[in-house]
Parts: C-alpha cells; structure tokens; sequence
C-alpha cells in the first residue's frame, strides 16, 4: 500500500519507520524538509507539497504540533486540502482540540475524501515497534477502511464516536497524566532541604504504589 507521512518529527518519524517495517511504500513531507532525511534515506520518498503527498498515496496519515500548524498545512495554498481528495483516506493521528478535527475533518469529506482522526497514547519506541493506543473517531466506513492500518500501528485501536471523540477523549486521557506531572514537581520540591540527588528521589518515588508508568 502508498502511505503518506505528513509531518516527520519524532513521533512521525518513528510511525514512518514503522510503516515502512510493514512493507508498504512511504512518502514523507514536512515543513523543514530536513527533518525527512533520515527516513528519505531508509528508503522513502519525499513529496513537495502537501497537496502533492495526497496524490501519491492512498493513505496519509498526519502528525503535526498543534491546531496552528494543522491549521497552516490543510489550508494552504498546496495544503492537503488542495488535493484531489477523492477516493483517498486521511488518517490525522495529531493532539489538538476537538473542533479542530471536526472543522478540517468535515472539510476533507466534503471534497471527496475519508477521513478519521487518531490521536495516539505512546512515545517514540512504542510507535517504531506498532504498540500505539490509537483513540479514533469518526463514521463507521471510513474507520473500517483505516483499521488494518492501524492495526499495524497500535497494540489497541478505541472507534469512540464521530469526528472530535478521539480528540476529546485523548485530552481526557492527557489531563490526569498533566496533573500528576505537576504533583511530581512539588513532591520534588518538598524534598529539595534534604540534599538528595534528583535521580535518586526519582529511583525511590518510582517503586512506590503511587507510580504511573509515565514515571
């Protein structure tokens, strides 16, 4: 199968090493076409434009920053929303709001095309081994048609309503991950008069009941 990669940091660097494992054919484009280089020279091939990156593939799947630079990367003027998106499936595995999904979402299946958002919980080693957890959301046909990919992709893969749920519900898994983080924090400064090695208040705070695996 064509898969396109739009946006090849380090999260879709790392799902492009992945796809590329499975055996499909990969194309890659990101803004610092630098930044395409390493999977260019495992083999990929790398397209112009967005809207170019469309074309050549029967899947994209798109990992970019944030609303601002999905915002940038669907509407510009060789964005991925400027393509021929008829009969072609993007799969959006970015972090943003949920009314940034619907509203770029909705925009790709008026022009023909499917579409489905996956956020994703997991870091750079579970995406270059496939051990994702794929949170998706949109109608039942395209996410059909998007599943065996992702299959490849994550160890467990949530339909968990229309366009937006995967968004809201990866902001939903987020947040007590966000509260904790800052918890750690404090529980590091209430020990700061001790003197201790932070890498040892972290050994000791790891192996205790209260340790997520973020930790």
């Amino acid at each position: 199968m064509k898969i396109g990669i739009c946006g090849t940091g380090r999260m879709g660097a790392a799902i492009g090493q992945r796809v590329m494992s499975q055996g499909h054919d990969l194309t890659v484009w990101n803004r610092d076409a630098g930044k395409t280089k390493p999977l260019v020279d495992a083999g990929a091939s790398r397209a112009d434009t967005p809207a170019a990156l469309v074309a050549a593939c029967d899947i994209t799947i798109v990992m970019l920053l944030n609303d601002a630079a999905m915002q940038a990367v669907y509407n510009a003027d060789n964005g991925l929303l400027k393509a021929d998106l008829a009969g072609k499936l993007i799969i959006d595995m970015s972090t943003v709001l949920p009314e940034t999904m619907i509203e770029l979402g909705t925009a790709v299946t008026k022009a023909g095309g499917g579409f489905v958002e996956c956020p994703v919980g997991g870091t750079v080693g579970p995406a270059r081994d496939g051990k994702l957890f794929g949170l998706a959301g949109g109608t039942e046909a395209d996410f059909a048609r998007a599943l065996p990919l992702l299959e490849q992709l994550c160890r467990r893969v949530e339909h968990v309503g229309a366009l937006g749920a995967g968004a809201a519900v990866k902001l939903a898994v987020n947040l007590p991950l966000m509260v904790y983080l800052q918890a750690l924090a404090e529980s590091l400064t209430l020990c700061r008069p001790l003197g201790l090695p932070p890498e040892r208040l972290i050994d000791i705070l790891a192996d205790t009941p209260g340790a997520p695996p973020a930790l």
